[in-house]
Parts: C-alpha cells; sequence; structure tokens
C-alpha cells in the first residue's frame, strides 16, 4: 500500500470528523477506548453526554466558565499519549443534565478559559483517551472532534 498527500484545500484536509467512544461503564475512574492518530491531525474538542447523571459536587471548567454542580456532577480528564510522554488535558466538569450534551474545546493545554478552537496536535502514532471522575454513579457516552492536518500522508 502506497500513500500519498493532496493539495491543502482538499475536503479531506477541510472536513471535521467526529470519533465516538461510547458509553464508559459506571463507576471511579472508568476509561474510554483509545482513538489513535493514523497521520498527522489535530483533536478540536471533546464532546460528552450525560446518560447516567453522576451524584457528586464537582467542581472544573465545563467548557464555558468554572462551574461547581451537585447532583449532576462527574469530572472527565483527556490524556495524550505521545511515545513516553502523556499531556493532561482537564479535569472537566460535565453537569449537564441527564441527555445533556457538552462540548469542550482542547487549545494547547487544555485547562482554564481557553474557548479558542486551535486544537491539539497530534502526530501518527500518538493515542487518546478520557478518564472519567470519582462519581460512582455516572455513564458518559464521549467522542471527540479532529481533522486531518493539510498536507499529511493518507493512504492511496
Amino acid at each position: 500500500m502506497s500513500q500519498k498527500s493532496m493539495m491543502y484545500d482538499h475536503p479531506t484536509y477541510i472536513a471535521r470528523v467526529s470519533e465516538a467512544f461510547g458509553a464508559n461503564t459506571a463507576g471511579a475512574s472508568s476509561a474510554t477506548a483509545k482513538w489513535i492518530a493514523f497521520t498527522a491531525s489535530h483533536v478540536f474538542s471533546i464532546a460528552a453526554t450525560s446518560f447516567v447523571v453522576g451524584t457528586s459536587t464537582t467542581t472544573g471548567w465545563n467548557g464555558t466558565a468554572t462551574v461547581t454542580a451537585t447532583g449532576t456532577g462527574d469530572l472527565i480528564t483527556g490524556l495524550k499519549v505521545s511515545g513516553t510522554a502523556t499531556s493532561t488535558y482537564g479535569p472537566y466538569a460535565l453537569n449537564a443534565a441527564q441527555g445533556g450534551f457538552q462540548r469542550i474545546q482542547l487549545f494547547q493545554t487544555g485547562v482554564g478559559s481557553a474557548t479558542s478552537d486551535g486544537g491539539v496536535a497530534f502526530a501518527a502514532g500518538d493515542t487518546f483517551h478520557m478518564v472519567r471522575g470519582t462519581d460512582a454513579t455516572a455513564v458518559q457516552v464521549t467522542g471527540i472532534e479532529y481533522a486531518i492536518d493539510p498536507l499529511a500522508s493518507v493512504s492511496a
């Protein structure tokens, strides 16, 4: 199999794509499946829908502001693994009501009030997954929004 790169404005490089991780299991610190970058790409945001709301009180960035929530609370932390280096993004507060949706933009360190869509760079082979907080009952359905970098190699 060969590889190729296309013009910088090819639709492959312009489109944003989502990858769903599915529902996590209830229980403290459960982890999602891992996403692997197959070529140079950027992850722009974490998406989460509360399938079963938590009961803990949490404080964290929810994509818009730092919030303290009770009765819907759960935290989620993103982990990028690149070779032997691990970068942490979050923890983020998931404080939506049951069935509620949250989009949390990632930018550089991913912590705090970043609201720009700069994204986090990934090289081929880097992985990304998320770990839930300590709430024992919450179940989240999560995913990411990503794009392939312009001129990145893809299969021919």
